[in-house]
């Protein structure tokens, strides 16, 4: 049994996700021993197996194995006794002990199919395609699972086993009632303040020298409690802990850190829908108009990209790539930039096409971005999505059933990305030319001059004189090639391609 088992992977039938697991998967098969099966507890599946008493002999001894028999049930039992015996004067008593827990649990993907009995369940769903479970118990569960399915059936019980990390404290230890670090999910959803926690170690059957260690490593690692984070930040911190590594280190800070980006997602979402307005048609694909800005197109483009990096990592079952690009594109793209870049738009009534190219492109956002994100983030996504108006034809009621978005390719523009790309250099070294000469506050608007070494770097400057004005918190941008800095403003060399940047600073500090 356990050979096919081995078989199975190194023939690539069936794959260990992370493959590093492969090596523990050989070791214990490899190298396996003979297994009890049987436990002294008082549940379980009872022993299918039959000690038979002959009237009138002697009684028999239960050490012999010739003096057993097994069975699906009594019934079946004691046919097999009375043509092994010889009589029908006999009487059977069942083995008192248990079936270890790993072998009843082995039996699991047949059982729940109806097995033995060839059901149109077990027909239809056995063999399965993933397993998802803890790297602790590959041998205990899985290889048992494996062992038992092909033995059983001659087929493999699943074609893939996806094994997560263990989670630990945020110092890497493993969690202790006695430490004082155990980390109890629904603490971290509801939020439970310091006092709670202490009075909690009260319950159990901790000594009073460990509860005072408890209690002191409690203060430590959450002098305040732990915050209310809600299910979707501890689901998106679990899910961006596990990558390929054996243990997830959590710290309740960081999951404190998703809640925040949470209730960003919620005032983006609310400003948004401010801007597309109740009367909002959607068009019906996101396919351009033709009246889209270049950074229309970029955030479109960057959305793109997003979906094409989130596809391939859940094949990958790359969870941390995934929820990285995801994160990534939210914040970082579509809050910190696309939202800051097209308030002049939005707030110019003389534009209307420009406005309208803005209400498609949010839309669009809005519409992809929350699928993207709900199978790590389902409660808010669902509320949040709830909200949008659908597009012509669109009869989906919940965003759980909706198309897993793949990425319009018409999107796509590299060129677009590159040179957006290149000027976050210069605005990222402009802001923080501010922020070193306390110029911090964004109201406090500084001019601006950019020196570049040629003309397609001066005619890409000029392209996006607006987005780089905004972004910069900039009043005025004045272009320049090959220029000396004029004396007494602030300055510094962004890249190879920009020789200088330098503000006009305000006569009174902020």
């Amino acid at each position: 049994m356990a050979e096919a088992a081995v078989k199975a992977v190194k023939n690539k039938e069936l794959e260990l996700i992370p493959d590093n697991h492969n090596q523990t998967w050989f070791h214990w098969l490899e190298d396996i021993k003979d297994w009890c099966i049987s436990r002294q507890l008082w549940w379980g599946h009872r022993i299918p197996a039959y000690l038979v008493k002959v009237h009138g002999k002697p009684d028999p001894d239960p050490k012999e194995d010739s003096n057993w028999v097994s069975g699906r049930n009594l019934e079946e039992a004691t046919e097999k006794a009375k043509k092994k015996f010889g009589t029908d004067k006999l009487t059977l008593e069942q083995d008192e002990d248990v079936l270890d827990t790993w072998f009843s649990s082995g039996l699991f993907p047949l059982s729940v199919n109806g097995w033995p009995d060839d059901t149109e369940d077990f027909k239809k769903y056995y063999p399965t395609d993933l397993l998802e479970t803890g790297h602790d118990i590959l041998f205990f569960w899985v290889a048992r699972m494996v062992m038992l399915g092909l033995h059983l059936t001659g087929k493999l019980p699943f074609k893939k086993v996806y094994l997560h990390a263990m989670v630990r404290d945020a110092h890497g230890r493993k969690m202790s009632k006695s430490l004082g670090n155990v980390i109890d999910p629904l603490h971290v959803i509801e939020g439970i303040t310091l006092e709670d926690l202490h009075n909690n170690l009260l319950g159990g059957n901790l000594d009073p020298a460990e509860i005072e260690r408890a209690k002191k490593g409690q203060r430590s690692d959450f002098p305040k409690g732990i915050s209310e984070c809600g299910t979707d930040a501890l689901r998106f911190a679990l899910c961006n802990y596990t990558s390929h590594g054996r243990d997830i280190n959590l710290d309740i800070n960081r999951v404190i850190g998703y809640r925040n980006f949470c209730n960003k997602l919620w005032n983006a979402t609310k400003l948004s829908l401010s801007v597309i307005g109740s009367n909002f048609v959607p068009k019906s694909s996101s396919d351009y108009t033709g009246k889209e800005s270049l950074i229309d197109k970029w955030i479109l483009s960057r959305l793109y990209q997003a979906s094409i990096v989130a596809n391939k990592s859940l094949e990958l079952y790359d969870f941390a790539e995934c929820t990285t690009t995801i994160y990534n594109f939210w914040l970082y793209e579509f809050c910190d930039v696309y939202l800051e870049a097209i308030k002049p738009v939005i707030h110019d009534s003389s534009n209307p096409s420009a406005i309208e190219a803005v209400k498609d492109t949010l839309y669009t956002c809005l519409d992809e971005g929350f699928r993207l994100l709900h199978p790590f983030m389902p409660f808010l996504t669902e509320e949040l999505w709830q909200r949008l108006p659908r597009r012509p034809g669109c009869t989906i009621k919940s965003i759980c059933v909706s198309e897993y978005p793949t990425g319009n390719r018409s999107h796509h523009d590299g060129n677009i990305e590159d040179e957006i790309k290149f000027l976050q250099q210069t605005i990222h070294a402009v802001r923080s030319l501010r922020a070193d000469y306390g110029v911090k506050q964004q109201k406090h608007k500084t001019k601006l001059i950019i020196n570049v070494h040629d003309d397609k770097v001066k005619s890409i400057f000029e392209k996006y004189t607006v987005f780089v004005t905004v972004l910069s918190y900039s009043e005025d941008l004045k272009i320049t090639k090959n220029e000396t800095p004029p004396v007494g403003c602030a300055a510094n060399v962004p890249s190879e391609s920009v020789s200088y940047t330098h503000l006009t600073l305000p006569t009174k500090r902020i």
